[in-house]
């Protein structure tokens, strides 16, 4: 991954509205919680008969953009198939929340949200050791 490339996008966007970041795994794990946090919120509010509506679509768009960033800084050569690995479940979960907006009910973006929670459960251990 390329941290300097996600850590200047987040310092430059101030996207996430916390101080910035020293080390690249805390950036890692505040891009995360952002995503996170987005695909939960859009998850919440997906019913159309029950959701909000104006929630869902702030967190549906939030989310595609941590999306996006997070695919953005991967270096797929050097990474190897780890990096490739994680395109893919970014692009996994990008495809299913659009399939979710569309569908008006969750259906796969949990399976990709819950892989995303642990990914970022281990860059919170690698951070504090």
């Amino acid at each position: 991954m390329q941290f300097e490339k996600v850590a200047k996008a987040y310092r430059k966007t101030d996207m996430f509205g916390a101080a910035e970041a020293k080390d690249p795994e805390t950036v890692v794990i505040l891009v995360m919680d952002e995503l996170i946090k987005a695909v939960r919120s859009f998850q919440k509010n997906i019913s159309i008969k029950s959701g909000d509506l104006l929630s869902r679509s702030k967190s549906f768009s939030r989310a595609i953009s941590v999306i996006y960033m997070l695919q953005s800084s991967l270096d797929l050569e050097k990474g190897g198939q780890i990096a490739n690995d994680l395109f893919r479940l970014y692009e996994f979960l990008r495809v299913h929340l659009i399939k979710d907006l569309r569908a008006g009910f969750i259906n796969k973006s949990s399976t990709a949200l819950n892989s995303i929670v642990e990914i970022k459960n281990a860059w919170s251990k690698v951070a504090s050791e």
